[in-house]
């Protein structure tokens, strides 16, 4: 009983941070939207920080679930490619998901350094294949948080505008434009291989 009424408290945090924004969103507002009392939410959440970051870790396990492994015997490229298509997958079949996420990338409460520990707890084989492009020469010897951080703000960009335009979402052709263009944006052009 006890879990069921800390996920109806995530659920309705999470509906109610992408209508009214996570700074605009009053936690005895949540604890009314979900039917419980104030106590129940601070009996499951010590502070509103504390219900944020784990709706957050979450949506990012949730993310990372969805992200089916890639055969390791595929090139770099298509192995990134395969992770890029079912992340996106994944956001157009969750948009509520993917709008908390767009505002945590920009919610001055969220700092860059806890994004990135976040991605590397729940998406470490994602950084490690970008790490192993990196050493093969594949990729382009970029500072580590700032390939991150584009890869990321890339994705959260292009899902948002697959959900924003479905057309985009049904068309191959608009899909693979989108991955190229992430592709060469981290791929070294002088490699011949990438």
């Amino acid at each position: 009983m006890a879990s069921h009424k800390k996920q109806q408290l995530l659920d309705t945090a999470l509906s109610l941070f992408v209508e009214h924004g996570i700074q605009g969103t009053a936690t005895a507002k949540i604890a009314q939207q979900a039917g419980v009392a104030n106590g129940t939410l601070f009996h499951h959440f010590a502070t509103k920080k504390e219900l944020v970051d784990n709706l957050y870790l979450l949506t990012k396990t949730e993310l990372s679930a969805a992200m089916t492994p890639a055969d390791p015997l595929l090139s770099l490229k298509a192995q990134v490619e395969h992770y890029w298509q079912t992340a996106l997958e994944w956001a157009l079949h969750h948009p509520t998901h993917l709008q908390f996420l767009r505002q945590m990338a920009s919610d001055p409460h969220s700092s860059v350094q806890q994004q990135h520990e976040m991605m590397a707890s729940t998406m470490g084989f994602l950084m490690a294949l970008l790490e192993e492009g990196i050493i093969s020469g594949e990729l382009f010897p970029r500072p580590r948080p700032l390939l991150f951080n584009f890869c990321h703000t890339q994705y959260l960009a292009t899902a948002s505008l697959l959900i924003d335009c479905p057309e985009y979402a049904t068309d191959p052709e608009f899909q693979q434009h989108a991955f190229d263009l992430f592709w060469q944006a981290i791929a070294n052009p002088s490699n011949t291989s990438a």
